[in-house]
């Protein structure tokens, strides 16, 4: 699995774990950090996948601007449309970005 992979799977866990905290308090807020688990999977898991099949930049530089503006607009569409509770939702969603730090496999230090 490429890294951008296991991003994702990262991100998918850290979701799910926030999510099922946010339910034990509330169905609200576990609904609305479901939604926050969805509007960054699924741009991110987006992305892994073309990641994986080009190596040309100019294509993999716009695929990343349009990751970016997918995830604003189901953010958005979740603000708007949905009604979400803000503090599950952006603590959820700021908890997946740490998702980023992780390291390759094979990097230096990792063993």
């Amino acid at each position: 699995m490429s890294h951008a992979g296991r991003i994702v799977v990262v991100q998918a866990l850290l979701g799910a774990v926030c999510s099922a905290g946010f339910f034990v308090l509330s169905a609200a807020l576990g609904t609305s950090a479901l939604l926050a688990v969805l509007s960054s999977c699924l741009p991110s898991a987006y992305y892994a996948w073309v990641q994986a099949r080009t190596f040309n930049a100019t294509r993999l530089l716009l695929h990343g601007v349009l990751k970016m503006l997918v995830t604003f607009v189901l953010m958005a569409v979740c603000i708007v449309q949905v009604g979400i509770e803000p503090l599950a939702f952006f603590v959820t969603f700021l908890v997946m970005q740490f998702a980023y730090l992780t390291r390759p496999a094979g990097a230096a230090g990792n063993s």
